[in-house]
């Protein structure tokens, strides 16, 4: 009965739903355990005040830069089936070595621990994200990601509403060292369903017919490909051009919140339970909007309609926050973009990634959310500094910022559409059994 009611929402075909459930399983734990641990390096970073948050966000840019050439590397040199579970186990790793210092240190006296692992974890968690994303657009071809990416993405929603609770509620009984020890359990589970679902892709030949041969090899290619590949596609240039622009908004946003925040509340623990309660404002809504619309808008209006959600909801909500800067308008604008990020903007943007070459989904794709998308943060932050020295609200910038991103968002979807009638040729339903298979698009799939 519950199988046949989620059937009717998300109109699985033959075969989806074991390997829709799994992936959805998969983002829950990733999710999970990253919003368990965000209120805490929120209110870690608040520590030494919103000044020093700006220095920060320039240090996590310059670690992402080493960190985005190591991942594009190993990317490189190990197939699909390894590199997946490697990047979780690399996290798992490091919050041992994040736990064992707070165990010695205590996670009152170390504020320079704190610090490393504020960088640490803004990196990791865009890192870990984009391994997701790329590894769906693999394995899910163009329409089942119109169909099925909102209802795997409710999985992450839920974790990250878990997780909110879970730092929101017991923060203060099992402290930093007890968020560490769960959030690791989350990645391990995260990574193992990872290499669950890889065996499921293979054994029902799940994806496009140039990734089928290919799934079980390296995607070769240098460090530096994915730059090459943005940087001479425009339909990749407008990919992050929209997403660096997406990035210095919620920058501009996270400060205006920091600030809001630091006047209402005064201890570390009660910031980050404020923090996680306005999260979880925010994934409720984004559970209900991807369980019953994100789909059947996407199907009906397209890629683009849903792109352009976010832009008028930015656009719309500088403006308020200009007029009135309070807790309550905070709030309100925080949830709605945030809903409208994660249930429909987001799950229309990794669409975009289903009809690009496969090196592209993981390269291409770890360049854009990752560098490209701290690269936003750090231009938020600056821009931030500017605006606070002239003594002007974010509005000035953010609405025009988010006009142009309106701009962008339209044309990628005329964009996505018009690519997704030249590759339809070499995509094929996800059945056991796939026919004949095309050659890859790219050397460097």
């Amino acid at each position: 009965m519950i199988r046949r009611m989620v059937e009717r929402v998300v109109a699985f075909e033959d075969g989806e739903l074991a390997p829709a459930v799994l992936s959805c399983l998969y983002f829950f734990c990733l999710l999970f355990g990253y919003f368990m641990l965000r209120p805490l390096r929120d209110a870690m970073g608040l520590a030494g005040g919103v000044d020093e948050l700006r220095w920060l966000f320039l240090g996590t840019l310059g670690v992402m830069v080493v960190a985005n050439l190591a991942f594009a590397a190993v990317a490189s040199r190990v197939s699909r089936r390894v590199f997946v579970p490697l990047v979780y186990g690399f996290g798992v790793a490091c919050l041992v070595a994040f736990l064992l210092a707070f165990l010695v240190l205590g996670s009152t006296k170390s504020e320079t621990v704190g610090k490393v692992f504020y960088v640490w974890l803004s990196v990791f968690n865009l890192m870990s994200t984009t391994v997701f994303w790329g590894f769906m657009a693999d394995v899910f071809t163009r329409e089942q990601g119109k169909r099925l990416f909102g209802f795997i993405a409710v999985g992450g929603t839920i974790g990250a509403i878990c997780g909110s609770l879970w730092a929101g509620s017991l923060t203060d009984l099992l402290g930093s060292v007890g968020m560490f020890a769960a959030a690791s359990v989350m990645y391990v589970a995260a990574g193992a369903i990872a290499v669950v679902l890889d065996s499921v892709a293979q054994r029902r030949d799940m994806g496009a017919h140039e990734h089928i041969r290919i799934r079980g090899v390296a995607l070769g290619g240098t460090s530096w490909q994915g730059l090459i590949d943005v940087l001479r596609s425009p339909y990749l240039l407008g990919i992050a051009g929209y997403v660096a622009i997406f990035t210095i908004g919620s920058t501009l946003l996270y400060f205006e919140k920091m600030r809001i925040v630091e006047a209402f509340a005064d201890t570390t623990e009660s910031r980050a339970q404020l923090l996680a309660w306005i999260e979880l404002g925010g994934q409720v809504l984004t559970v209900v909007l991807q369980l019953f619309l994100t789909g059947r808008l996407m199907r009906r209006f397209g890629v683009g309609a849903l792109l352009a959600v976010v832009p008028i909801i930015t656009i719309v909500g500088f403006i308020g926050l200009a007029a009135a800067p309070i807790l309550l308008m905070l709030a309100a604008f925080e949830v709605a973009r945030r809903a409208g990020n994660f249930a429909l903007s987001k799950p229309a943007r990794e669409t975009l990634f289903t009809i690009v070459p496969r090196a592209e989904k993981y390269k291409a794709k770890g360049l854009i959310d990752t560098f490209v998308y701290r690269g936003g943060d750090t231009a938020g932050t600056l821009a931030d500094m500017v605006l606070a020295g002239f003594g002007l609200v974010a509005a000035w910038l953010a609405v025009p910022l988010g006009a142009a991103s309106l701009g962008i968002a339209i044309w990628l979807g005329r964009q996505e559409a018009s690519r997704a009638k030249i590759s339809k040729s070499i995509e094929e339903p996800l059945i056991p059994g796939a026919g004949p298979l095309a050659a890859p698009a790219s050397p460097h799939a």
